[in-house]
């Protein structure tokens, strides 16, 4: 699943139209289309406001580590041109210091450059983008997200030339809207490796199947899940490890079967 967390109502605007989200009953800055894995939440201003959007994400929809994480709005650099869309590739609280490392391992079209969260709107025009979420967004989700799923997409609003008192909400829901081809296709790559996270991270139904019919101990569960893991990884091909245990009677007899078959398993560099 993708949760997407942004500050301002311009901003989620052509985001709640282009992925069918819907406001959640209990929580009307939440938005949800379960069929396409994305939720959206809308946080207000500030870092801390972005902090609490994101903890309340994660609360309300049981977030574990597979699932994936995109801070999304407006922000400020010195030349970039309006409307140029950027992945955010180091992260800096400017009150704090405090720094976050954003690892992508999916590659993009676009530029990647630095960014500082300011408490305050600024003026002062720099080469690393500025806003005034960021920070807070990594600051929640760092402990509770897989590092290559916690990203971070800006559009530049405003620079030394058009500063940020010509920013008008239809300005930035426009900048969006002309940005969403590459939105979809960040949101594509990180639903992928979620995915791709969460099947490795599952072994069912296999592991039911084969326990099913075999006492396993405690230790010998851990080392099955762990097995399965590797199985799915290794041999993306053979979906059903189970069907090759039908003659191992016993927990021990299945897992000596399962390391001999991976210790065979070339490990595939893509």
């Amino acid at each position: 699943m993708l949760h997407i967390v942004c500050a301002l109502k311009p901003e989620a605007r052509p985001l709640l139209d282009r992925f069918g989200l819907r406001a959640l009953p209990d929580e009307p800055r939440i938005y949800h289309n379960a069929g396409a894995h994305i939720s959206l939440t809308r946080s207000g201003i500030g870092k801390s406001a972005d902090a609490g959007a994101a903890a309340r994400t994660h609360e309300y929809f049981d977030a574990d580590r597979s699932h994936a994480w995109l801070n999304l709005g407006i922000a400020g650099h010195a030349d970039l041109p309006l409307g140029q869309a950027v992945i955010v590739k180091k992260v800096t609280d400017a009150a704090s210091g405090e720094t976050w490392f954003p690892s992508r391992v999916f590659p993009v079209t676009i530029p990647a450059h630095d960014l500082v969260t300011l408490d305050e709107p600024g003026s002062d025009y720099r080469e690393e983008l500025f806003d005034m979420e960021c920070a807070g967004f990594f600051q929640a989700v760092s402990g509770v997200a897989t590092l290559e799923l916690a990203q971070a997409l800006k559009i530049v609003s405003d620079n030394a030339d058009e500063p940020m008192d010509s920013v008008k909400p239809a300005l930035v829901s426009r900048l969006v809207q002309q940005n969403l081809p590459v939105i979809e296709e960040i949101a594509e790559q990180l639903l992928a490796l979620s995915k791709l996270l969460q099947d490795l991270n599952n072994p069912e139904p296999d592991y039911h199947a084969i326990t099913a019919s075999r006492h396993f101990t405690v230790s010998q569960q851990h080392q099955l899940r762990a097995a399965l893991r590797k199985w799915r990884a290794l041999q993306p091909e053979d979906r059903s490890p189970a069907e090759r245990l039908a003659g191992k009677k016993t927990a021990a007899e299945a897992l000596r079967y399962l390391q001999d078959e991976l210790d065979k398993s070339p490990i595939r560099l893509v």
